[in-house]
Formats: C-alpha cells, structure tokens, sequence
C-alpha cells in the first residue's frame, strides 16, 4: 500500500539501504541517481543506450540481489549519469517487486465516480503500458509527471481519429531524467478519451517516436515560404503517457501481478 502523493519503500540493494519511488512509467530494471548508485560494491558493465525521444543517455548495468519486505531476490540496476528522482536513491516498476498487488492511494482525489481495469503489457524499452478506446495507441501512466503528454505517432493518430489542430506555438515538456523536449498543444474537434480520460487537448512532442506517422500542417500565409528541416526517422511508438493532471483524480490506482493489469479507480470527467 502506497501514499500516492509519496509512492516510497525501502530496501536493500546488496545490503546497501535504499529508498526508492514505485512507478508505473520504469522500464525493467531498478533505476538509481548517480550517487546512490556509488554506494554500491558492485561491477558495472555498458548497457544499452536510452533513448528520450531523440535524446540519447548512456547506460551502466548490475546484477543484484534486492530486499524488500524480507524477501531477497535477483534484480538489475540502471544508472544513466543523471539523476531520475528527487529526495530519494531511485525508482522501481511494480512489476518488480514480489507483491501480487501494488495500490496507490490518494487521500487528496474526489471520490471516484467508475473503476475501469486495464490488461498490461510490458517491454524492455518502452516498460508497461495498455491498449485504449484510440485505434493503435497505448497508454501509459507516470504519476510523477505533470502533465500528460503524446508523442509523434500519436499526436499523429489521435489528430486522424479526433480532426485535430495546433493550438498554440512550440514549448519544451520535460521528460524523465529532466530532459527537455519540442512540444506542440493539440485540440480536437471530436475528441475522445483513453483510458477512460476525455482529452479534448495535449501536447504532443514534434519529432519523437513519429516514424512514418504525419503530423497536422499549419494553414499556409500567402506569401510565406516554408524551410523543413527533415530528421532522421524515428521508429513510430504511439503513446500517450497520462500524468499526474489526470492521474490525480484517481483516488486508488491497483496494479495486479497476475493476470498484469491496472484498474483504476477515478472521477474520470472531472477538471
């Protein structure tokens, strides 16, 4: 059982104590902040490079074996030269941990008004997420965010299913480990919801993750010339990862090791 506002357990990484955050948006491995890793009397071997949108980050890897709750089992940690988490040594997914359930409860979110359980998948790269109410995008969930945002692909799909627009100029979102992406606000004509969320508007990261995917065009200005500078393509990964804007209408959140599934339990329409 988890304080939502605080999802923190401790532990023990090769009896070395820990504190780390219980995530929903980890990959498969424990992630640790650089000095937390230090403390570690283990070798570290080059692991294969993460990718934050086009933003690469070198990796380090370890065997371990982990403590939690008095249970010891084999694990791997993850250092990427910056750090993922504040006020504490890292973060670990549920699906990490030897708990057949993992709740996160939230004291501060309205009373729920429906519950809806979500089936889960989980990949090496892009860690777990499900299938929505949109065509061939996924979501995912990452309380510690605070915002929800979409990628390339998505931005891309959802604009086909939703007759979406640009509304407003290019920001910066950030993203894990603090990096700093080009975004776009999107409005829908007919918007929908996914996982139970409406959105009638998201930002949507420019240039991540879109592969073939099309992105809506502004109107042309007579007389205006437009300069595209055209990237490299990005392998295409339809995802919307709702943060806590969302997220925090959802008095209690339950993931499930088996079957692996996510039911929430929210006030999904409210603002």
């Amino acid at each position: 059982m988890l304080d939502a506002a605080n999802p923190v357990i401790a532990v023990e990484i090769d009896k070395v104590p820990m504190r780390l955050r219980v995530d929903l948006d980890r990959e498969d491995s424990i992630e640790l902040n650089p000095a937390s890793a230090a403390r570690l009397p283990v070798k570290w071997e080059e692991g294969a490079e993460m990718e934050v949108g086009r933003v690469r980050l070198a990796n380090h890897v370890a065997g371990v074996l982990f403590k939690v709750n008095g249970r010891i089992v084999p694990a791997e940690v993850s250092r990427h030269d910056r750090d993922c988490c504040q006020d504490v040594d890292g973060a670990i997914g549920p699906d990490l941990l030897p708990f057949a359930t993992v709740r996160w409860r939230d004291a501060a979110a309205p009373a729920p008004t429906a519950s809806r359980t979500l089936p889960l998948a989980t990949d090496e790269n892009m860690g777990l997420s499900a299938a929505t109410e949109a065509g061939k995008v996924r979501v995912r969930f990452a309380l510690g965010m605070p915002e929800t945002i979409a990628t390339a692909a998505a931005g891309a799909e959802l604009a086909r299913l939703w007759e979406g627009h640009w509304d407003g100029p290019e920001q910066r979102v950030t993203l894990i480990f603090g990096v700093k992406r080009p975004a776009r606000p999107m409005i829908f004509t007919h918007p929908g919801t996914i996982a139970g969320f409406p959105l009638d508007r998201l930002p949507v990261r420019l240039s991540d993750f879109g592969g073939d995917a099309k992105l809506p065009a502004d109107p042309k200005l007579a007389g205006e010339v437009v300069i595209a500078h055209h990237l490299a393509r990005q392998r295409a990964w339809p995802a919307v990862t709702l943060g806590s804007d969302r997220l925090s209408r959802c008095a209690e959140i339950v993931y499930t090791a088996i079957p692996r599934s996510l039911t929430l339990n929210c006030a999904f329409e409210a603002r």
